[in-house]
Parts: C-alpha cells; sequence; structure tokens
C-alpha cells in the first residue's frame, strides 16, 4: 500500500511519514523475531539488571557478592529495566527498552527535520544506522542515551529559534537524563548542540539589525538552550574524578590508550565503522547507497551553484552539526579512556548530520529521488528483518538449551566461533550472561568487575582473575583452575570440525575436560550447544 503510493509523482506528508515508520516498524520488528537480541554486550548489561533488582531485596543472599551504586553515567538502561521486572519477565524488559529507544530515537530524527523545516523524506536517510554499530556491540546505555540526545536536539532548535524557559527546562532534563545514561553521548550531545544553536540562531536573528546586532542576537539564543547542559556536564566530571579515585589504572592503558586507525582508514571504510553488523555486508551496501545518495544532491547543488541558476529552497540546509560530528570522527580515537570502540559510535552521527546536510534535489528530480530515498528506508529495515529471523533461527537450539538448565546455578561458556551467519560480530561470546539473567545465576567474566556500571562486585568477592582467561578464546579453558572451579556448569558451543552424530559427545568431553572427561555430566544438549555439569572436578590450586 504504502509502496504503491511512492510511485505517484508527488506524494503527501502524510505518505511520506508513513513510508518512513514503514521502514522504522521493520527494524524494531526485528527484535522480536529472534530469541536472543543479536548484540555483543546486551547479556550482561540484562544480567547486570537482573541482579540490580534482586539487590532491591534487603535479605538477598546477593548483597554477599555485590553492591549497588547508581551514581555513574552507564546506568539508565539497567535502572530502567530493573524498575519494569516488577511487571515484566527480564529478557521482556530489555527487549521493550530497547525498541523503545529505537522508536524514540526514529521520532526525535522525524521531529528535528520538521522543526528545522527539513524536507521530512530526508529522515529515511537515518534508517540504515538506525540499528547502530553500538547497538550491534550491546552498547545499550549509549542505545539510551542517543535517543534522548535526539530529543533534546529537537529542544535545542526550538529554543535557539525562540527561547523560552519551557525549551530550556527540557533541554536541561534531557540532557542530564543522557549524561546518566552514557558520558560519550553526552560528549557528543554538547558538541552538536553548539553547532547547531549557533546556526539556527544565526538564522532566525533578526535580519533588519547590523551584522553586531545579529550576532548577539545569535549568542543569545544559543546560550539559552547551551546553558542547560551544563548540569549534565557538571555530572559527568563528578562521576569521573570519583571513579578515577577508585581505580585510576583502570583508566590508564598506554598500549591502548589514545590508539587509532590513521584517517584515510577511517574514510575509505567509513562503512564498516558505521554498520559492520551482517555477515553478508548487506547493511554497509546500503549504506553507501544512502550516502551516494546524498552526495549526489550536493553535487547537484554545487553545480546549480556555478552555473548560477536560481536554487528555489525555503530553508537552506543545515551544515554545522555535519562539519563537527564529522570532524569529532576523524579526530577521536579508537580507545578513549580505558573504553573501546569510541569513534565508530560516532558514525551513526555523521549521517544524521550529512542527512540534515543533504540539500533539496532540483524539481525535476524531486519526485523520484523522494520515492528512492523512501524506498532505501524501507529496504534498509527489511534486511534487518530478514537478518534477524534468520539469526533467530541459528540461535534457537542455543536459547532452548538455557532453558533446560537449572535455575540459580554458576555458569561459565565456551564459545568457539561466537559469530553467526546472520551477524558477523561475536554475538554469542556472553551466553553465560544471557543464562544468569534467564536463570537468575552467576556467571564468568561479569561486567561488575567495571566500576561504570551500577552493579558491582563487592571488594574480595570473586575467585581471583584466571591467568589465562577463556571469555574469548575457548581452548584456554582450564577446568581445574580456581576461577573455573566457581563455575561449574559449562555452555559449550561445538566447534565447526567437530564430529556429528554419536561421537560427538566423547570428542566433546575429551578435547574440553581431558583427563576430567569421564568424571563430569552431561546437563542438556540442542544441535551445536551443550551443558556440563563439572561439580566434582578436583582443583590443582592453579590460578
Amino acid at each position: 500500500m504504502v509502496t504503491a503510493q511512492l510511485r505517484d509523482r508527488e506524494c503527501s506528508t502524510a505518505q511520506i511519514a508513513r513510508a518512513y515508520w514503514l521502514g522504522v516498524a521493520l527494524v524494531v520488528a526485528g527484535l522480536f523475531v529472534t530469541p536472543l537480541l543479536p548484540c555483543v554486550d546486551y547479556p550482561q548489561h540484562l544480567a547486570l539488571s537482573d541482579v540490580a533488582r534482586r539487590l532491591s531485596n534487603p535479605l538477598a543472599p546477593e548483597h554477599a557478592e555485590y553492591e549497588l551504586n547508581f551514581f555513574t553515567y552507564n546506568g539508565l538502561f539497567h535502572w530502567i529495566v530493573a524498575r519494569l521486572l516488577s511487571w515484566l519477565p527480564i529478557e521482556a524488559a530489555g527487549r521493550l527498552t530497547v525498541a523503545a529507544s529505537l522508536v524514540a530515537l526514529a521520532g526525535a530524527v522525524a521531529r528535528l527535520f520538521r522543526q528545522l523545516q527539513r524536507p521530512l523524506e530526508h529522515a529515511a536517510l537515518f534508517t540504515p544506522v538506525l540499528f547502530s554499530f553500538a547497538l550491534g556491540w550491546g552498547f545499550v546505555n549509549y542505545t539510551v542515551a542517543i535517543a534522548i540526545a535526539a530529543w533534546a536536539l529537537v529542544f535545542v532548535a526550538r529554543g535557539a529559534m525562540r527561547p523560552t524557559l519551557l525549551d530550556s527546562a527540557a533541554i536541561a532534563g534531557l540532557g542530564f537524563a543522557c549524561a546518566y545514561a552514557h558520558v560519550l553521548a553526552m560528549a557528543a550531545l554538547c558538541v552538536i548542540a553548539t553547532a547547531l544553536a549557533l546556526e539556527v540562531g544565526w538564522r532566525y536573528a533578526p535580519r533588519s539589525s547590523s551584522r553586531a546586532s545579529r550576532l548577539r542576537s545569535a549568542l543569545f539564543r544559543s546560550a539559552a538552550v547551551l546553558l542547560p547542559l551544563s548540569l549534565g556536564c557538571l555530572y559527568c566530571i563528578v562521576v569521573y574524578k570519583r571513579q578515577f579515585a577508585w581505580a585510576p589504572a583502570m583508566y590508564r592503558d598506554p598500549t591502548l590508550e589514545g590508539t587509532a586507525p590513521p584517517i584515510w582508514e577511517k574514510f575509505v571504510f567509513f562503512g564498516a565503522f558505521a554498520s559492520d553488523l551482517f555477515g553478508d555486508a548487506t547493511d554497509q551496501v546500503i549504506l553507501w547507497v544512502t550516502l551516494s545518495v546524498m552526495a549526489w544532491s550536493a553535487i547537484r547543488r554545487s553545480k546549480d551553484l556555478r552555473a548560477l541558476r536560481p536554487i528555489v529552497e525555503p530553508t537552506p540546509p543545515i551544515v554545522g552539526p555535519f562539519i563537527v560530528v564529522t570532524a569529532a570522527y576523524f579526530a577521536t580515537p579508537m580507545v578513549l579512556v580505558g573504553t573501546h570502540l569510541i569513534f565508530p559510535r560516532l558514525g551513526q552521527l555523521v549521517v544524521l548530520g550529512a542527512a540534515l546536510a543533504t540539500p533539496r534535489f532540483p524539481p525535476e528530480l524531486a519526485g523520484r529521488a523522494r520515492r528512492y530515498i523512501l524506498r532505501l528506508g524501507v529496504l534498509a529495515g527489511a534486511n534487518l528483518l530478514a537478518h534477524c529471523a534468520v539469526y533467530g533461527l541459528e540461535t534457537r537450539d542455543a536459547s532452548a538449551l538455557l532453558d533446560d538448565l537449572p535455575e540459580g546455578g554458576a555458569a561459565t561458556a565456551l564459545i568457539a566461533d561466537p559469530g553467526t551467519i546472520a551477524f558477523r560480530n561475536g554475538t554469542l561470546t556472553h551466553l553465560a550472561a544471557y543464562y544468569a539473567a534467564r536463570k537468575h545465576g552467576r556467571w564468568a567474566f561479569a561486567f561488575a568487575r567495571y566500576l561504570s556500571v551500577p552493579v558491582r562486585f563487592k571488594e574480595g568477592s570473586q575467585p581471583a582473575w584466571p591467568r589465562r582467561g577463556w571469555e574469548f578464546s575457548a581452548e584456554d579453558y582450564d577446568p581445574r583452575c580456581t576461577y573455573a572451579r566457581a563455575f561449574p556448569l559449562v555452555i559449550v558451543r561445538a566447534p565447526d570440525d567437530s564430529p556429528r552424530g554419536a561421537s560427538a559427545e566423547p570428542w566433546l568431553r575429551q578435547m574440553i575436560f581431558k583427563g576430567d572427561a569421564a568424571s563430569v555430566r552431561l546437563l542438556a544438549h540442542r544441535g551445536e550447544f551443550w551443558a556440563f555439569d563439572t561439580t566434582g572436578l578436583p582443583h590443582d590450586g592453579t590460578l
């Protein structure tokens, strides 16, 4: 119905909105066709949220191991999910929180384009990165924060046109919520909001006054909408100082801090850094086509300017956010303040800035371009939905295995290959955390070891870190070491070269447990996923 309407040369605003939201709906639907979300770190945050909920009971045994501290800038997702657990199961609460974040982000993008009087169909240019690189890696607090930041930008744009106390209050509240959710998103919000406020403030300053008066008016408008963000900035500074004092070594890794690929690599492989989700790279193809459409529009505009042809456009493109966020993308390292994958997260915002900076197409091309852009958004959503459906088929055995396991155990995972056909990143790396979330148990290599999350280990509550960890290298597992004995439930994904049929189990036992192969008990088996109970194995005293 919607795509048929797009065949007409002219589309109404309602038809454009329906086409835009169809693409968004397909993206969000992808979250509900798979038993496990294709997001690498997501199960870690889900399990921490479950612990946070249990810690609300003063008699819970988890108090012996964990402490709760919501004074952080990386904890809004955990707080939301923990609150939702009063009404929903843990995985439903997490899934709905992620879905609501994507819907909120899409709504903010559409509202921002309307507020700035940019073509609504250009908002569909953002759809290919709605399910972003950051979400694919499971950075759910950052995902929540970007949705909040986008709505803050809506009020920044509105306040820069005509400052009001209501806009300033909204910016202050949204800015603080963004800071509470994720510090990097707050930094990005400040940078983009500054560029947006200055550009919009200048455009809406009285044109009848002198240039100096117009500049003063633009600066006043900008200050009115930017000063409220200082509340969130101050919060981030206070949290950072407190966390740095607790564990300065966590923020100082001279071998990694500040590392980044060369600028040419960031440019050439932008598609991979901004998306890089699917095993077949079709997400990157769609993104590059989308970027080509935006570049085509800019080239057409430059040709018209050089030919001195009149350009009929009621409101010119917004270019400030694109300039500053692109500069930030190229200037920011891969590792910053002990945190990895920093500059690739900005790729999503580069695309948003580019969409705002995309000029209108000339009248003779406008109808065709509009249909093409909206179909690209729908195609991006359908592509994600299809990959999530395939991922669901690939991981249904893993989910079924988790259902077969007993409640309240202590699990570790040996994942020979954490990637899948549909999603190339190691989405199954933290399968033990999925067990902990679903079965309310404990899990190895928990993110509670980090200061930036609200659920943390108490000092001395955890066994010593293994000399050779197996979180990312299953072959390093030592069933008799101290850390392994603390997590006797072992979830295994068999390697691709493992035998099939009756010989599979003996082969796995020997490969993983070696001399203790006959002493472990099989708990469950689903396809290529296995679970063993190693309770009773001797401890050899090694780390």
